[in-house]
């Protein structure tokens, strides 16, 4: 392939679309002193120089918008050791547990590398690439590839400069792809980084051979090898370009950028007011006539008296919580007054209005994701949000099984004995909290004892169950806890509810106990510990000699009706219909032993 002089120029429209806007999201999610250097604007052309600087030093930088994008990455990132991997080879497995360096050679399991490096920078930047490399391998045996095997890198948007697709009956995702190279040049004796450098790197499919070509250039446009050198393109044993480009359509930080840069400036405004404004200042009235300009001054400025004439009064005063003053009668008390709190609090009021707007509208980005959710539906609802968070999930999943696939053809060069790993991500996410879980479980478990019919009992179960545990478990835990509802014979673990049952003789002692999560022998076992019980009970209170209801001496099973027993008894304590005496036998008014 001819190498063309503009070829290095080439730009995809996408490319050109956000460009100018790239700076601001990347400033809006970095911060620090970049940030507040590039976009703290001056009050007023009065404002000088040093003004400037000393109002810069003093300006807080707002991180709002990185934070709450951090908060839907982390709401991913977590689900993420659920994410099922099976099958692949042993050398693909390896490196996505992070052994043999991982898959980037720097020690990163898949987890690691497409939370930290890839998640992160899409989130922020709307797109990110990954490119599955290969060492090159000098010679054709076995012995020449050992130890050398499949790896990752990423190019952030910028570097990722055009691309073409291929139609849709290719095998190939991309039909040539022109991307920017950042890499360090070391000191040959010491490897230490001296400076970074720049190349372009062009892939293609050739239209007759089917395979993939490699051609580098400077960032002058000439043509040259891996390693610099002038050089032409090297074919690949590929028919696939290992680039893998994820894309979200647009930043989650696009809209709030410009909210971030108002908080700046007003918190740099509330900040300077605060230590240069916001302070009392004394006041006290007086008789203009006696300090005008027009009278002479009681003494010269070399400090030696005027002569003659009557002296104007001075003008400074020493004020502070240790100096008195003197005023006349008929004046005021002299105070100090200070300036109102109310433009400050306006501030402070719109201030958190931003910061809770960045939120709201960084959720909202993520809602909108979802291709389901229409306009109406853009509220902030948790539903909409974990939409918007599976659709980032399936992103994810598309990108890392187009990895690999790449990373099983670098593996084996026939289609048939390649060993590709199927990928499968978590279908929920969620951005609830615990409470939140537990309030819509209590009201979803309330509702069970509402609603007559058992299957949709169980289907309320499984649904209070998803709500506690759904992001917390795993997948296939998930799946056994539904079976299980599903199998239970009872739709309930209220111990209250199973107890009054019991108790009423509306459930048996079985089923009893397995609902309150015991084992299925346990009540055989209660069963016998309960006749003991009972037993030594009615010895110790002499019922096998009749004496009394069982009831009212601690046995209930074994009294006709233990509910009333010992009121019964009690009453016919007290009847005298039959004794020598009608005095009510009752104890007497207790003694107030503390008195004697």
């Amino acid at each position: 392939m001819t190498a063309l002089p503009q070829i290095t120029n080439s730009r995809h429209p996408l490319f050109l679309a956000h460009q100018s806007d790239w700076t601001l999201w990347r400033d809006t999610y970095n911060g620090g002193e970049e940030y507040r250097r590039r976009y703290l604007k001056r009050f007023t052309k009065r404002e000088t120089e040093p003004e400037f600087i000393e109002r810069m030093d003093l300006t807080p930088i707002p991180t709002f918008a990185k934070s709450a994008v951090n908060d839907i990455r982390n709401s991913i990132f977590q689900r993420m050791s659920d994410i099922v991997r099976r099958n692949g080879s042993s050398v693909y497995q390896r490196a996505v547990a992070g052994q043999d360096m991982g898959v980037d050679l720097r020690g990163s399991t898949m987890n690691s590398f497409l939370g930290q490096k890839i998640l992160t920078e899409l989130l922020m930047m709307g797109r990110v690439g990954v490119f599955v490399d290969m060492p090159v391998i000098n010679g054709r045996s076995l012995a020449d590839a050992k130890g050398k095997r499949p790896y990752l890198y990423s190019y952030a948007v910028e570097d990722i400069l055009s691309w073409s697709c291929s139609k849709p009956e290719e095998p190939s995702e991309f039909q040539s792809v022109l991307l920017r190279d950042q890499y360090m040049k070391y000191d040959p004796r010491t490897l230490l980084p001296l400076d970074s450098e720049g190349r372009y790197r062009l892939m293609w499919i050739d239209e007759k051979t089917r395979r993939v070509n490699l051609q580098f250039y400077s960032l002058e446009g000439q043509e040259t090898d891996r390693d610099g050198k002038p050089g032409g393109p090297v074919e690949l044993e590929l028919t696939r370009i290992p680039f893998v480009m994820l894309d979200i359509v647009d930043s989650l930080i696009k809209d709030v950028a410009h909210h971030q840069i108002a908080l700046l400036n007003l918190g740099s405004s509330d900040i300077n007011y605060a230590i240069k404004a916001n302070f009392p200042f004394y006041t006290e009235q007086r008789d203009e006539r006696d300090v005008g300009t027009h009278l002479k001054r009681v003494a010269n400025e070399d400090g030696t008296a005027t002569a003659g004439g009557q002296g104007a009064a001075t003008t400074e005063m020493k004020v502070g919580v240790t100096h008195g003053r003197y005023y006349s009668m008929e004046a005021e008390r002299p105070k100090f007054i200070h300036p109102s709190p109310e433009p400050l609090k306006a501030s402070m009021e719109l201030q958190a209005k931003l910061e809770a707007d960045i939120r709201k509208l960084v959720n909202l980005a993520v809602l909108s994701l979802a291709s389901r959710a229409s306009a109406e539906s853009k509220t902030m609802d948790n539903q909409g949000l974990e939409a918007g968070l599976s659709f980032i999930g399936l992103v994810l999943q598309a990108a890392e099984q187009r990895i690999a696939d790449y990373w099983a053809a670098y593996e084996d060069k026939t289609i048939s004995r390649r060993n590709v790993a199927t990928i499968k991500y978590p279908d929920r996410y969620s951005l609830k909290t615990d409470m939140d879980r537990i309030d819509e479980a209590d009201k979803l478990s309330d509702l069970m004892f509402q609603i007559p019919g058992r299957t949709i009992k169980k289907e309320i179960g499984k649904l209070v169950a998803t709500t506690l545990l759904s992001g917390k478990v795993a997948v296939d835990t998930m799946e056994t806890i539904h079976k299980e509802i599903d199998s239970a014979e009872y739709t309930t673990s209220d111990p209250d509810t199973i107890i009054a049952a019991k108790t009423a003789g509306l459930v048996g002692e079985k089923t009893a106990s397995i609902a309150l999560g015991f084992s299925d022998k346990e009540h055989l076992t209660a069963r016998e510990d309960h006749i003991r019980r009972a037993t030594e009970i009615a010895k110790a209170q002499g019922i096998a000699r009749g004496a009394g209801d069982p009831g009212s001496r601690g046995v209930p099973d074994l009294s006709a009706d233990p509910a009333n027993a010992g009121k019964d008894e009690k009453e016919m304590s007290r009847n005298t219909d039959l004794k020598d005496t009608t005095k009510n036998p009752v104890r007497g008014k207790g003694r107030n032993t503390a008195e004697e």
